[in-house]
């Protein structure tokens, strides 16, 4: 058994691959063969100290993984020995005993059932980007007739969102920031794509629009173009903002949008656990997010594979940006 753990605050050169020797497992944990793992940005914030939540030295990491249950607590219903499950996001910034790991102990509330017809590696690549889409979608319904514009379209809760605004019959203005890769989001579902290094994104929304503006926008950028974000609203639009891509410390992430922009408009940030803390949003979510695997609606996007050997070099790929869909590891 193997584990990553950081005991020093810095770049991805303190993440370290160690033996582990897991605890007996409490009575209502599973302990899980680990097949694949999702990379996340905020771990990488994380491991930086640029996270909301300041890591306690030494420290482990992952919320997310796909494996096999090797060992079910006796108080533990509906999973069993021998099922592939992924492990969900319910906690934060670790779940049980971590899951960059080749092994985990995890309580059985976070689990469910693998999707049928996915490999490993393709499911580590849906939950964790699918539920934040989910919850961003849903923030206010949408459908046919409605302009959803998703900023950082080529991320991989941009992809999500883009394949979930279109499979709802919204009207989808999704965002890059160079011209080379409006193709890809496209290729997505968008309608409109738009490079933001050379285009004004309010006057092209509004242009697409026929000058009402977009009912929602979701971004996941921040920092300068979330007041562009704003300026593309219709009225009573509502941005929601998630992750603030363009700033490396989460708690330095600032807003410096004119008051008078908000007029008859709304700003909002979202963070995940406002949807998996509430039942029927989550339920709703995780059926959401099976049917659409299953349609063919959404499918979720690798950007790359590593070995859990090469965390370090997993997290550097995470860092470099301009990702083409989600970083995974397998153990």
């Amino acid at each position: 058994m193997l584990h990553v753990t950081f005991s020093e605050i810095g770049g991805p050169e303190v993440l370290k691959v160690e033996p582990l020797e897991l605890p007996a497992i409490g009575p209502d944990e599973v302990q899980v063969r680990i097949e694949a793992i999702g990379v996340n940005r905020f771990e990488a914030l994380y491991r930086r100290n640029f996270y909301a939540i300041a890591p306690t030295l030494p420290s482990v990491l992952g919320v997310e993984a796909v494996g096999i249950i090797t060992e079910v607590g006796d108080q533990v219903k509906g999973h069993t020995t021998g099922d592939r499950v992924t492990i969900l996001p319910l906690q934060t910034p670790f779940v049980g005993t971590g899951t960059y790991a080749t092994h985990a102990n995890v309580p059985a509330s976070t689990l469910v059932k693998s999707i049928d017809g996915t490999s490993p590696t393709e499911e580590a690549a849906v939950w964790m980007a699918a539920l934040q889409a989910y919850n961003l979608i849903s923030k206010v319904p949408v459908g046919s007739g409605d302009f959803v514009v998703v900023t950082a379209g080529t991320s991989p809760v941009g992809s999500a969102l883009i394949q979930f605004a279109r499979d709802m019959g919204a009207t989808v203005l999704a965002t890059t920031r160079n011209e080379g890769r409006k193709q890809e989001l496209l290729d997505l579902g968008a309608h409109h794509a738009i490079a933001t290094d050379d285009e004004i994104l309010s006057d092209v929304v509004k242009a697409a629009t026929d000058g009402k503006g977009a009912k929602v926008v979701l971004d996941t950028v921040g920092g300068a173009l979330l007041e562009q974000c704003v300026f593309s609203l219709a009225e009573g639009g509502s941005v929601f903002s998630y992750g603030a891509q363009s700033s490396p410390d989460i708690n330095a992430a600032r807003v410096d949008v004119p008051l008078v922009a908000l007029d008859r408009r709304s700003l909002s940030f979202v963070d995940l656990f406002e949807l998996t803390d509430v039942p029927e949003r989550f339920e709703a979510a995780k059926a959401y997010i099976r049917t659409a695997v299953a349609s063919g609606a959404f499918k979720p996007r690798i950007d790359s594979i590593f070995p859990l050997e090469n965390v370090q070099a997993a997290h550097r790929r995470m860092e470099e940006g301009s990702l083409g869909g989600k970083v995974v590891m397998t153990a």
